[in-house]
Formats: structure tokens, C-alpha cells, sequence
């Protein structure tokens, strides 16, 4: 979606996230493409380097889903597609990457996508690069850990 498709309410809620990231140590990524009115598949961006690892967040409006990757060379990678009905189920979305972004390592990320399918049942993905498989309490460990034995 390109800045000028989106609400004023998008606006603000843009605005609240990309303050919270950038509190929070994140880099804000595509802000010329979007201040020039371009269109993005995720209309925030943000990444954060920690010494466990590196972590991109992707928020978008127009697909109504938060994007969070962690990776790191040597332990692999955990990229994860959250969908959202509404604001406030969003925002609690990042809220909760921003209180586990400080530790965060992929075996985190793994064990984190537990938690996060018992708070969205049938809104939790595990991004493989080409496909998408849907999350449950029961498999969302072994999909994260059969698909780093496929690509290690």
C-alpha cells in the first residue's frame, strides 16, 4: 500500500509503532519509499541487531499481518507471519516482540511461536521462504525445527 491509500487512523497507528521501535533500538527501514508515497508490501519496516541475533519486523496495513524474522549464520532462521483482525490485537502483536526482543535468539523465536498460537489460534505462520504452514501449539516446534535441518 502506498502512503497516500492509507487512513488517517493508519496514519497515526503507523506513527505509534514506528515511535515504539525506535524507543526500542530498532532501525526504521523504507521511510524515504514511503514518505515518497511508494507502494511497500508492509508499510513499517524496522530491524534490530543484538549479539544473539538479527530480527526484522514487517507491519502491514493493506494485508493485515505483522511479519517477524530471527536469524543468525549459525543457528538458522524463524520467520513468522502473525495475522490480525483489528488495532489493538496488532499493536499487542509487537508489544510482545518488543518485550522478548532483547534476548532474543531463533531457539527463542521458536519456542516464543508457541505462545503466540495459544494467544491467535489460526492466525500464526511459519514462512518458509516459498510457503507458508499454519502453526499449532501441537507442531509449530517440529515445523521451525524440520525446516533448519532441510536449509543446515
Amino acid at each position: 500500500m502506498d502512503k497516500a491509500s492509507m487512513s488517517e487512523s493508519q496514519l497515526q497507528q503507523r506513527q505509534t509503532l514506528a515511535q515504539d521501535l525506535s524507543a526500542q533500538g530498532w532501525q526504521l527501514k523504507n521511510e524515504d519509499a514511503f514518505n515518497h508515497d511508494l507502494w511497500l508490501s508492509a508499510e513499517l519496516t524496522a530491524r534490530k541487531r543484538i549479539p544473539e541475533s538479527i530480527m526484522e519486523l514487517n507491519y502491514s496495513f493493506e494485508n493485515s499481518y505483522v511479519g517477524f524474522t530471527v536469524a543468525k549464520f549459525d543457528e538458522g532462521r524463524a520467520e513468522y507471519i502473525i495475522y490480525f483482525d483489528d488495532w489493538d490485537t496488532s499493536h499487542e502483536i509487537v508489544q510482545d516482540i518488543l518485550r522478548h526482543s532483547e534476548r532474543m535468539t531463533v531457539a527463542r523465536a521458536a519456542q516464543w511461536s508457541v505462545e503466540l498460537v495459544s494467544k491467535h489460534p489460526g492466525n500464526v505462520f511459519f514462512f518458509t521462504g516459498s510457503d507458508s504452514i499454519e502453526l499449532t501449539e501441537a507442531n509449530a516446534l517440529d515445523v521451525f525445527e524440520r525446516f533448519n535441518l532441510e536449509v543446515g
